[in-house]
């Protein structure tokens, strides 16, 4: 080393210089620079190793990580979720979702949260639960607190989780909300209207998001909601909540339009029926086309029964109006049932199976295997041409 000293001093003085110091000032910046920012950390192959994400979630999430310079801080937070008692699937969906959460400091702020949690009484197995939906929220607010508002407003903590685990982030969002600026102002407005955070958490995460709406979108979705025909204090304003909320109003307009063509109906008796049922415009234009047409077409209903009759526009096609129709028409064809297709319709489940499935298995042993074949979306034999 001394010697190469020796070397390069001997041809700075006779103002020779080596190869290496030829280049200018400017490119050795550049190529220090380069070396500098080079990250020893591979983000994308880690994110797929490390956290089971996939190429393209990983690539995608990479972008996230790429001031990282080593995964130490990443292994402390997957080893810090696995202890939770989170299985692989449920990290690589946070991981997805919230690339940032690798970067969180598992010492000074997760590990408190977890503490807080266990404080509220939640135990191991309702926390992991809570952090597979509430990642963010855990990344980036005091959770605890707000679980505290939450929960007793919702009955319980499976209650508040149901409602809200619209996806991983669904958690995240209710749970970042300002509680005394746009929470609290709502629920008062909210209890004005006859109804409680209860009542919207029926509807779904539609009915959710009208209770973290801001107050001034809130006004604007009554508004919306009683201009539909839907009163407030009625048992459908809460539906009629939930489906503004989620639905634009050329989406609305469309829709209605759309109902008014099939049934050939008025405008006042359409907008009778949907306020009865206004939840019926939140499935999409083909699935109310589609519905519309099998019940006059394929049952025989007539146009103006089923305006009467606008909950079974809301009933699943090939989940429940089709299949029960199979059986129903399987049992007539047998003169064995003279009941009517709404009343199979209406009933539940359980009551379904047990009236019409069960009640004949020694007449028609193979009614159960051609209901469950139309639910899979099969035509049974005995309706084929």
């Amino acid at each position: 080393m001394l010697r190469l000293q020796t070397r390069l001093l001997s041809l700075l003085r006779n103002g020779g210089a080596p190869p290496l110091l030829t280049c200018t000032n400017t490119s050795l910046h550049r190529h220090f620079s380069a070396t500098a920012s080079t990250s020893p950390f591979a983000a994308e192959d880690y994110l797929v190793t490390a956290c089971g994400l996939t190429r393209a979630q990983a690539l995608k999430a990479s972008k996230e990580l790429s001031h990282l310079r080593s995964p130490s801080k990443s292994d402390a937070v997957l080893s810090f979720l696995s202890g939770l008692g989170l299985s692989s699937s449920d990290i690589a969906a946070i991981v997805s979702a919230d690339p940032k959460f690798l970067c969180s400091n598992v010492d000074k702020i997760l590990a408190p949260r977890v503490a807080k949690l266990r404080d509220l009484g939640l135990s191991r197995a309702q926390i992991a639960r809570f952090v597979s939906i509430g990642a963010l929220a855990l990344r980036t607010c005091d959770v605890a607190s707000r679980l505290r508002f939450w929960i007793p407003l919702f009955g319980s903590f499976d209650k508040f989780i149901q409602s809200a685990s619209a996806g991983v982030l669904g958690g995240a969002a209710i749970l970042r909300r300002d509680i005394d600026t746009v929470v609290k102002p709502n629920i008062a407005l909210l209890l004005r209207c006859g109804l409680s955070v209860h009542d919207l958490a029926k509807t779904g995460i539609s009915g959710v998001w009208v209770i973290v709406s801001s107050p001034e979108k809130l006004m604007v979705f009554i508004a919306r909601a009683e201009k539909l025909g839907v009163q407030r204090g009625s048992a459908q304003f809460k539906y009629a909540l939930a489906t503004v909320s989620s639905l634009s109003e050329e989406k609305i307009a469309s829709k209605m339009k759309l109902l008014k063509k099939a049934l050939g109906c008025s405008d006042d008796l359409l907008q009778t029926a949907i306020a009865k049922h206004p939840s019926i415009l939140r499935a999409s234009e083909d699935n109310l086309r589609s519905t519309v047409e099998f019940l006059i077409t394929e049952v025989g209903l007539e146009p103006e029964y089923i305006v009467r009759r606008t909950s079974l526009i809301g009933y699943s096609l090939n989940g429940r109006l089709r299949p029960r129709y199979t059986v129903m028409k399987i049992l007539q064809d047998k003169g064995l049932l003279n009941s009517k297709f709404s009343s199979m319709i209406d009933a539940s489940e359980g009551y379904f199976i047990s009236r019409f499935i069960d009640y004949y298995k020694e007449s028609v042993p193979e009614l159960a295997d051609v209901y469950a074949a139309a639910r899979a979306g099969k035509t049974p034999s005995q309706l084929q041409p």
